[in-house]
């Protein structure tokens, strides 16, 4: 029997080639619109295709978006305070791996590639506590194509969060809170989205009646808690003025945003909130479709409640990548294609629209 370890490096090192190679096969043909381009923060030094073209196609490619803010973090710091709403783990390992690749943009591939081998693993050692080994791995699978899921290669902190947030759930359902917890506080110092480890481990301590669970939930606030005091400390404006400021995100409660996104669909034809919706939607839904443990399911309400309180415009943006946080949805879809249908049936239809929402993303034209 193969270990989870290889299989997830077999995996990892398949979808890095793959995304990697249509990524560069596309480099010549992308419609790179410079007025689109320049409504971006940080563009003004990104790598150009004309004088680079191997290179671009490389690496400039992944230039986008998110991939510059931690890019600046990395060599500036937090000196634009628009920033501040970035959390320090992915650039400060982006610095630290620069002094290896001489380049940040190669140090954030690099760090995102080794995350994304982890989470790999640690989703299958962690699924594979409740399902069988092939049950696993077609569920990593179907994370690793699923729409959007380019962004585990992008230079996007997503696999890191992943990484810690899976471990911690792994090391909490065996019982080892203090590693638990340690872990889900490094998940909180990558994305908000990492302290939202609290509500499986309480869960686990509360199954298992064991009050040790409590001092390692509340060791996961602490990384998110700490870059919080670290902004205030510094005199950086609350996150949630930033987000007003800065961003065009304010928070709401999340029953007032889908209520808002769902008056806007019934009202108009906006394609790229019915796309960031109902991708979050389908994958919610889709973690009810089988038999998933419980705290999957907890995580994944969770995070979707986090998600629908940031209220932006467009409404719901870059939802495509958050719904993949939802990992409830993966082992449910795997075990119902088992029951129903044939995996690659399904995979193909989905592969093909992760790979239209590469294009789209590599030409500027989707934020994630």
């Amino acid at each position: 029997m193969v270990c989870p370890a290889v299989k997830a490096l077999a995996l990892t090192v398949g979808l890095r080639i793959f995304y990697s190679l249509v990524a560069a096969l596309q480099a010549p043909f992308l419609f790179l619109n410079p007025d689109l381009i320049s409504v971006n923060a940080l563009t003004q030094h990104v790598m150009q295709r004309g004088e680079h073209p191997v290179r671009y196609a490389l690496l400039g490619v992944w230039e986008r978006f998110d991939t510059l803010w931690y890019i600046h973090i990395a060599s500036h710091g937090y000196n634009i305070t628009q920033s501040a709403v970035f959390y320090p783990l992915y650039p400060a390992l982006i610095r630290v791996f620069s002094f290896i690749t001489h380049g940040d943009l190669l140090s954030a591939l690099l760090v995102m590639t080794v995350a994304t081998f982890f989470f790999f693993w640690g989703a299958l050692r962690l699924f594979e506590l409740k399902a069988s080994p092939r049950m696993a791995f077609r569920a990593v699978l179907l994370w690793g194509l699923f729409p959007g899921a380019f962004v585990f290669f992008a230079g996007y902190p997503d696999s890191l969060l992943l990484a810690f947030t899976l471990w911690s759930l792994y090391f909490a359902t065996r019982g080892h809170w203090g590693t638990a917890g340690v872990l889900g506080l490094v998940a909180g110092l990558t994305k908000a989205f990492g302290c939202l480890t609290l509500v499986p481990i309480l869960y686990f301590g509360w199954r298992k009646r064991d009050w040790r669970a409590l001092p390692a939930a509340l060791l996961t606030m602490a990384g998110t808690g700490a870059f919080q005091w670290w902004l205030e400390w510094h005199h950086y404006p609350s996150t949630t003025q930033i987000y007003q400021d800065f961003w065009l995100t304010v928070t709401s409660a999340p029953w007032f945003t889908v209520s808002e996104a769902v008056w806007q669909l019934a009202h108009g034809q906006d394609a790229l909130l019915a796309l960031n919706f109902g991708a979050l939607a389908a994958v919610l839904a889709a973690g009810y479709l089988a038999r998933v443990p419980l705290e999957y399911r907890l995580y994944s309400a969770a995070a979707f409640c986090l998600i629908a309180s940031k209220d932006s415009i467009p409404v719901f943006q870059s939802s495509v990548r958050y719904a993949l946080v939802l990992f409830a949805a993966f082992p449910a879809m795997a075990r119902r294609l088992e029951e129903t249908f044939n995996l690659v049936t399904v995979l193909l239809p989905l592969v093909a629209l992760n790979l239209f929402l590469l294009r789209v993303y590599l030409e500027w034209g989707l934020v994630v």
